[in-house]
């Protein structure tokens, strides 16, 4: 399940064997495995879960390594990954299978790209490209770390009214 994605070279796996082996020389179980490479940063919590789950061909997506889910919508889901030779965090809209088998929706997709990569604002996510790799369709875009407007109001409550003005001009 490691290796097979290409997450990790067959040595770099090795090399986290040999270290998480007690000092019985026993090789480690799996969950020893995983967690010695979470806290080594080789792993995030997101691609163990996909890894266990037995999905671990779902963590690379053509030059993309999927590194946690930052949310799920009608048409799909918004991952947080890594451009595997840029070694850019960016953020990937993929389209749901059940999206794809529609031309309509599709459709809907490449305009919403369209649109996107037109757009340049300090206040709007760049969009870099979009592509498909193996029957998903995917837009990639700047990743913003930090807390969505919803979130914030979610857990704080109604923004004052100064804030809010802010925000909505800055939207606008």
């Amino acid at each position: 399940q490691l290796s097979a994605p290409g997450l990790h070279s067959p040595d770099e796996l090795k090399r986290a064997v040999d270290e998480a082996a007690p000092a019985a020389n026993q090789p480690p179980n799996v969950e020893q495995l995983v967690q010695l490479l979470v806290q080594q940063n080789k792993l995030t919590p997101y691609q163990v879960e996909q890894i266990l789950t037995g999905e671990a061909e779902s963590l690379v997506l053509g030059n993309y390594v999927i590194l946690d889910k930052l949310g799920q919508g009608g048409m799909g889901m918004v991952l947080k990954a890594q451009h595997r030779r840029m070694n850019r965090t960016v953020a990937l809209k993929v389209l749901s299978p059940a999206v794809t088998k529609s031309a309509e929706l599709v459709a809907r997709f490449q305009r919403e790209v369209q649109a996107a990569a037109r757009l340049e604002h300090s206040n709007i996510v760049s969009a870099y490209d979009a592509d498909e790799s193996k029957g998903t369709h995917f837009f990639v875009m700047q990743f913003v770390d930090g807390e969505d407007l919803s979130s914030l109001v979610k857990r704080s409550g109604p923004l004052p009214v100064d804030e809010a003005v802010n925000c909505i001009l800055q939207a606008a």
